[in-house]
C-alpha cells in the first residue's frame, strides 16, 4: 500500500478484503491487534477523492477490518473519520464510493470505533461550509441518515424527535443559512426514514407527513424539493402509511403539488429499484393506477416523471406492468393527423397521442434501466408500431425508445432491425416537416422533423457501432449521403458517421462514392464557406469553423481510401481544398490531431 504503483495497490487491497473477510477470526483479531491497526492507518491515507475507486476499496477493507477487530477502532478513529468526513462534502462521490462511505459509517457506529453524538456534530459543522454544492449537502444528509440508522434506539429516537421539533417551525426562513439548515433537516430524515420505520414510533410518522406536505407550500424551491425527496424516501421504511398518504394526496392536489408528489413517487419506485427485497406485491397495486391516470397530462413534465415511474415499475415488476403500457398504445391508430400535428380541437387525438408518448418514454426507461430481456421481447413489437405513427411527439419519443435500445440492449432489437426498424427509419430521416412562424416584425422558419431526423442519425451511428451486422449498408449510403445536405446539425452527425464507415466498412463508401462529392463539393464552396462565418463572432464563429472542420474530416477520411482517390472529381475537390488559403488553418489543425 506505500509502493507507487496503482495497479498494485488496487491488487493489495482486494487481497487484504479477502483475507480479512474469509481468514479474519477473534483469535486472529485479538493476538493481531497492532497490525489491523496499522493496516486502518495505512488505508486512511488512500481515502480521497482523488481515486474513488481505490477509495472504495480502502473503505471495503476498513468494514472488514473493524467487524473482525473492533479493537482497532481508535485508529479509526484517529485517522478514519477525518477522511470521510472530508469524502462526505465531495462533489465527486457517486456510487459505489457513496455506498461504501455510508457502510463504512454504519460500522464505524455500530463497533463504536467513533463517538455517535460527535460524529453527527461533525458532519453538521461540514454542511454549513457556504462552498457546498447541493450535490454534496445531499451526500452528507445520507451520511448522517446511515449513521442514525446504525445508533442504538434511544440515540435514534432522539435524533428523529429533535429533527421533528425543529422542522415543525417556519418552512419559509428568510435568510440562506437558515434554509440550508431546513433542507439538510429534510434530506436527513428521508434518509433515516428510508432506514427506519416511522409508523413504528409512536405519533412519528403523522407528523413527518404533515411536515413534508406542509413544506410543499415553503416559498423556497429548495426546501420544497428536499419534502418530496424525504417523503419518497420515508415511504420506504414506512410504506403501510406514508404511502397511501402519496396516492391519496395526489388525487386531490394543483398541478404544483402533483409534480412534487409524482417526485416522491419516483424517489420510492427507485429506492424500490435498488432494493435487495422491493416490496412489489404491496407498491404496485397503491402506485400504478394514480400513474396511469397522469399518462395523457397535458404538462410534459408530469407525463416526464410518470414514464420514469413506469419505466422503473416494468424493471421491479415487468409482469404486471408491460401489459398496462401495451393498453396505453392500443389506440394509437385512432389519431388523426396533418402534417404532423393533431388538430386542436381534436381532444380524443391529443388524449391518445399523448398516452402513447408516455409509454414509448417508458419503455425507454425501462430498456435504459435493464428490465427483463425475455418480457421485454415478447411485447416489443406492439411499441415498434409507433414508428409509423405521423404525429411528430409520439414518433419521437418511438425513435427515442429504438436508441435506448440500441444502446443499452442491443440484443432487443437485432433479430428485428432489417425488417421492423430500417425501412421506417429510412422514412424518418427524408421527412422534413417546414412552417413559417410569424414573430410579428419578422418571420421564422421551423422544420418540425429537425429532432427526428437527428434521433434517426443517432440510431444509425450506435447502429454501426453497436451491432453493425444489423445495417443494411448499400441501403444506408443514400440516406447517409441525403444527410450530408441537410441542415448542419444533421451534417456533424453525417460527418461522424461517414468517418465510421470509412474505417469499418470501407467498401460501401467507395460504391457510393459519387452521391457523396457534391454534398461534399455544396459544403466546401466560397457561398456555403461565407454563409456560415458571415458576421459572426466568438462563440458563433468558433462552431462555424468546427462544422468546416468537420466536413474537411469526412472528405480526407475518404481521401484516404485505396481506390477512392482514383476518383476524378474527388481528388479534383481535395487538391483546390489543400491549395484554398483559407482553409490552411484549419488543415493545420487537423494535421496536429493525428
Amino acid at each position: 500500500l506505500k509502493q507507487q504503483s496503482r495497479t498494485l495497490k488496487q491488487h493489495a487491497l482486494q487481497g487484504l478484503n479477502i483475507v480479512i473477510s474469509q481468514h479474519g477470526t477473534e483469535d486472529v483479531a485479538l493476538a493481531n491487534g497492532e497490525l489491523f491497526s496499522r493496516v486502518v492507518k495505512e488505508l486512511a491515507g488512500l481515502l480521497v477523492d482523488s481515486d474513488m475507486h481505490l477509495s472504495t476499496l480502502s473503505m471495503q477493507v476498513c468494514i472488514a477490518t473493524l467487524k473482525v477487530c473492533p479493537a482497532c477502532g481508535p485508529a479509526a478513529n484517529q485517522y478514519v473519520v477525518p477522511q470521510v468526513l472530508s469524502l462526505s462534502t465531495s462533489s465527486l462521490m457517486q456510487e459505489p464510493a457513496m455506498e461504501s462511505l455510508l457502510l463504512l459509517l454504519e460500522q464505524l457506529v455500530a463497533s463504536s470505533a467513533v463517538d455517535f453524538s460527535r460524529l453527527m456534530g461533525s458532519l453538521k459543522a461540514e454542511s454549513t461550509k457556504e462552498s457546498l454544492s447541493k450535490h454534496a449537502i445531499s451526500n452528507v444528509a445520507k451520511c448522517m441518515g446511515a449513521a442514525v440508522a446504525a445508533a442504538a434506539v434511544d440515540k435514534r429516537a432522539a435524533i428523529v424527535g429533535n429533527l421533528l421539533n425543529s422542522l415543525e417551525g417556519d418552512t419559509s426562513p428568510s435568510d440562506s443559512a437558515t434554509t440550508r439548515q431546513v433542507v439538510l433537516e429534510l434530506l436527513v430524515s428521508g434518509d433515516v426514514g428510508r432506514l427506519l420505520d416511522y409508523s413504528a414510533m409512536d405519533g412519528v410518522s403523522n407528523r413527518i407527513l404533515a411536515i413534508y406536505l406542509g413544506s410543499f407550500d415553503s416559498v423556497k424551491e429548495e426546501i420544497k424539493n428536499a419534502a418530496s425527496y424525504a417523503l419518497g424516501r420515508s415511504a420506504i421504511g414506512s410504506p403501510s402509511v406514508l404511502l397511501p398518504a402519496i396516492v391519496q394526496s395526489l388525487e386531490s392536489c394543483d398541478q404544483k403539488k402533483r409534480y412534487l408528489l409524482l417526485s416522491s413517487l419516483k424517489e420510492f419506485i427507485q429506492c424500490q429499484q435498488k432494493s435487495t427485497k422491493p416490496i412489489t406485491g404491496v407498491a404496485v397495486p397503491v402506485v400504478l393506477p394514480p400513474l396511469l391516470k397522469y399518462t395523457s397530462d397535458f404538462e410534459e413534465s408530469t407525463r416526464t416523471l410518470v414514464a420514469e415511474c413506469l419505466g422503473s415499475l416494468a424493471v421491479i415488476d415487468p409482469k404486471a406492468i408491460l401489459p398496462r403500457l401495451q393498453e396505453l398504445v392500443a389506440r394509437q391508430s385512432e389519431i388523426k393527423v396533418e402534417a404532423g400535428h393533431i388538430d386542436p380541437t381534436d381532444e380524443s387525438s391529443k388524449e391518445i397521442a399523448l398516452c402513447c408518448w408516455t409509454a414509448a418514454t417508458s419503455m425507454k426507461h425501462a430498456i435504459a434501466r435493464r428490465a427483463p430481456l425475455v418480457e421485454l421481447s415478447a411485447s416489443f413489437s406492439v411499441f415498434l408500431d409507433l414508428l409509423m405513427q405521423e404525429e411528430i411527439g409520439v414518433r419521437n419519443a418511438a425513435l427515442l425508445m429504438i436508441y435506448s435500445a440500441v444502446h443499452h440492449m442491443p440484443q432487443l432489437v437485432s433479430s428485428v432491425m432489417k425488417k421492423s426498424i430500417l425501412p421506417a427509419l429510412y422514412q424518418i430521416a427524408e421527412i422534413k416537416l417546414t412552417r413559417v412562424v410569424d414573430f410579428g416584425p419578422f418571420k421564422h422558419k421551423v422544420d418540425d422533423a429537425l429532432p427526428m431526423r437527428k434521433s434517426t442519425m443517432s440510431i444509425f451511428a450506435t447502429c454501426l457501432e453497436k451491432i453493425p451486422a444489423s445495417m443494411d449498408l448499400p441501403a444506408f449510403m443514400p440516406i447517409l449521403a441525403s444527410a450530408l445536405e441537410d441542415v448542419e446539425d444533421v451534417q456533424l452527425q453525417a460527418h461522424q458517421i461517414v468517418i465510421a464507415v470509412c474505417e469499418n466498412h470501407p467498401i460501401h463508401i467507395v460504391n457510393a462514392l459519387d452521391s457523396f462529392i457534391p454534398a461534399l463539393e455544396m459544403m466546401l464552396t466560397n457561398q456555403a464557406i461565407k454563409r456560415k462565418t458571415n458576421k459572426k463572432t466568438g462563440t458563433e464563429l468558433s462552431r462555424a469553423n468546427e462544422s468546416i472542420k468537420s466536413g474537411l474530416r469526412a472528405l480526407f477520411a475518404i481521401a484516404k481510401l485505396d481506390t477512392a482517390i482514383h476518383n476524378e472529381r474527388l481528388s479534383s475537390l481535395v487538391n483546390r481544398v489543400k491549395k484554398d488559403s483559407k482553409f490552411k488553418p484549419m488543415l493545420d489543425s487537423l494535421e496536429s490531431e493525428k
